[in-house]
């Protein structure tokens, strides 16, 4: 292997890869004086001008993008059938081996590795790059923990096409693959945001969230079903994180971070949030959750499904018992009514400080006692109070909030704060993200309804069963301009008392209002640069770019168009053209070649077992017809089959990497000397 140089300079030294599309080498770059990685295309791929086109084309453009986690794409070339990638070689694992190795990762080190990936992938969408292939396997991780994601020239050229015909590639990323890419449909930066929010999500549990008997039911399942919170499996994990991993992998387009940056900003904020958690004790510490449940692997801060008047026997739901029924009073009772309540609410916190004494080592408990100078707040009593009074009192303490799932309460009206996660009293950080868990009212026959104008169809669904209720009819307008699926009206209105149980009517839009359709121009005749700026005027972009001879038009001009003049699309849209390569030069039939029999003895074997290697070395590289296979020195011997290409092909018989024998073969005459 050593003996053979690409382009006169890349000298390849040993295999060290070998993928569904490439197999990638270990090279010495004589000319810089350098050691490379080389990725050299399989030959199943470079049959395909089209592949090879759109190849070439991206690899160019990945050689353009220089980023500390992206691999540095030095050269692309092509040697006789040989097309190459020359990267920059690193020392280290994939993230793949890294979550086989590890099961899952913690929190922090999984958040980092994915802020790294949200860096890599907003430099490439700067220069409009999308990778369309991001998973463990394409990411690297050096021995000392710098983090780089591969393939950005590859990712294009693999389309739809490419995953039916090969299912070794599809077996490897369909698990990542975004719904809109598994239905063929538009592809964007959003769609990398979904595969790498896949990818945090098996960072975090150790496995995917859609996995099948076959491609295409996994690909099904991408398209059709929600991913689950990654606590359900593991429950160690932040609820910050989790609604991270939700946005990320929404299945609307629209419903996901909108940029990568956007993406690395939330990584960043559920950081800052699970630091402040492991500084104090986060409700779950407060509040027992029953062991079955745990066993069922519900995420442990969930309190959907008690209910806070609930009576139990297991002193070990002290927090949730509200034996003695409280008279209701109106308004005032948030500031006046509070006697009762905050004596109660002493008693529980007394009866809880007394467990954590008991149950917590003493250094962390001063620890705590000693965070709560400083930048750091207590969580303000907002219990009873309404959402816009709660939220006054929050921002007065320099805090932030966010709404939990409302839940039954007999003791506090509909509307109403009925507890906050970290719990009152807690000292947090300024700036700390409060959860306020609103009231559903007291398990009674009448439910207020909530409003849900101004969010998804699926986010309404998921409101109004929060509440008991149901979605009803579901009417779509096609005249609105909001964003597909977007709540505009409800039938009963917000705040409207309805029985348990009731049916809530939608009008959603269809999101034909918004799309803006521009006419598709006249290209042919045109340059390619020419071309793609009308298309810029038009407010569409120039798409995949096709090469065809042609004798009727020039080189270098479009000889035709995706989309025929005047075709309405959306604003935004790719248009395709082929570009003329000029008249067809015809060539001499290159003589077919043919097929070589030879028999190997196994009589110049040391050793009655040993490992056989038969290559053939022609004009197009090395061809193992037989590769590292052991065999029995008493079976005597085998026939091979040698192909491959020209009149003076070196035939090597290797036994134990040793030569026992070299022929030289002509695949035009059949001959072997």
């Amino acid at each position: 292997m050593g003996s053979k140089i690409l382009a006169g300079r890349y000298e390849l030294i040993e295999k060290i890869g070998d993928g569904g599309m490439a197999v990638v080498y270990k090279a010495k770059d004589r000319l810089l004086n350098r050691f490379v990685a080389i990725k050299i295309l399989k030959p199943e791929f470079i049959k395909d001008p089209k592949f090879i086109d759109s190849f070439r084309r991206e690899s160019q453009a990945a050689a353009g993008l220089s980023h500390p986690n992206i691999v540095s794409v030095y050269d692309v070339g092509k040697e006789g059938n040989i097309y190459y990638i020359v990267m920059e070689v690193l020392e280290g694992d994939t993230l793949s081996d890294v979550i086989r190795r590890e099961g899952h990762l913690d929190e922090k080190k999984a958040i980092d590795i994915a802020k790294k990936i949200a860096l890599a992938l907003s430099a490439a969408h700067k220069k409009n790059i999308i990778h369309r292939d991001v998973k463990p396997h394409n990411v690297l991780i050096t021995e000392d923990g710098t983090v780089k994601i591969a393939d950005f020239g590859i990712a294009k050229a693999v389309n739809s096409g490419t995953i039916v015909n090969n299912t070794s590639t599809v077996m490897g990323s369909v698990h990542y693959l975004s719904p809109e890419q598994a239905r063929g449909g538009y592809v964007d930066a959003r769609s990398d945001i979904y595969s790498l929010g896949i990818v945090l999500y098996e960072m975090l549990t150790g496995t995917v969230p859609f996995d099948g008997d076959n491609p295409v039911s996994v690909a099904m399942m991408h398209m059709n079903e929600d991913v689950r919170p990654p606590s359900l499996i593991n429950p160690g994990i932040s609820p910050a994180l989790d609604k991270v991993v939700l946005k990320a992998t929404a299945k609307h387009q629209p419903d996901r971070y909108k940029s990568a940056d956007e993406f690395y900003d939330a990584l960043v904020e559920a950081e800052n949030t699970i630091d402040s958690e492991r500084s104090g004790y986060g409700l779950r510490e407060f509040y027992a959750i029953p062991h079955d449940t745990q066993e069922k692997g519900q995420d442990a801060g969930d309190f959907s499904d008690y209910n806070l008047q609930e009576d139990h026997d297991d002193e070990d739901y002290l927090p949730f018992q509200r034996k003695e029924k409280k008279t209701k009073k109106k308004k005032t009772k948030s500031r006046t009514a509070g006697s009762d309540r905050k004596k109660s609410r002493r008693i529980r916190i007394f009866a809880v400080v007394l467990a954590l004494i008991c149950a917590v080592p003493l250094s962390i408990l001063l620890l705590n006692a000693f965070s709560g100078s400083g930048d750091t707040v207590k969580v303000p009593d907002v219990l009873g109070m309404t959402e816009e009074e709660a939220a006054d009192e929050l921002e007065n303490a320099g805090l932030e909030y966010t709404l939990g799932t409302p839940v039954l309460s007999d003791e506090y009206d509909a509307g109403e704060v009925a507890a906050v996660k970290p719990d009152v009293g807690r000292e947090v950080k300024k700036g700390y993200t409060v959860e306020l868990i609103l009231s559903r009212g007291g398990n009674t026959e009448t439910v207020s309804v909530p409003n849900t104008v101004g969010i998804s169809l699926d986010k309404a669904k998921s409101r109004l069963e929060d509440y008991g209720l149901r979605v009803g009819d579901v009417r779509y307008d096609d005249e609105s301009e909001e964003p597909e699926g977007t709540v505009l009206s409800q039938d009963p209105e917000a705040g409207t008392d309805v029985e348990n149980g009731s049916a809530v009517n939608l009008v959603v839009s269809s999101g034909e209002g918004s799309v803006k359709k521009v006419s598709v121009p006249n290209l042919i005749g045109r340059s390619q640069q020419s071309a793609e700026e009308r298309l810029e005027d038009r407010g569409l972009r120039l798409g995949e770019v096709d090469t065809a001879y042609s004798d009727d038009v020039e080189e270098g001009l479009v000889i035709s168009q995706q989309y025929d003049e005047g075709t309405e699309l959306e604003e935004g849209s790719s248009v395709g053209v082929t570009i003329s390569l000029g008249p067809e030069e015809e060539t001499e039939p290159e003589p077919e070649n043919v097929s070589i029999p030879m028999t190997v003895d196994y009589g110049s074997a040391q050793n009655e077992v040993f490992v056989l290697t038969v290559t053939v070395t022609d004009s197009s590289g090395v061809h193992y017809i037989v590769n590292n296979q052991q065999r029995q020195k008493s079976a005597g011997s085998e026939q091979v089959v040698l192909s491959g290409t020209g009149t003076d092909a070196t035939v090597r018989v290797i036994m134990d990497n040793q030569i026992v024998a070299e022929y030289t073969a002509n695949f035009e005459t059949g001959e072997l000397d």
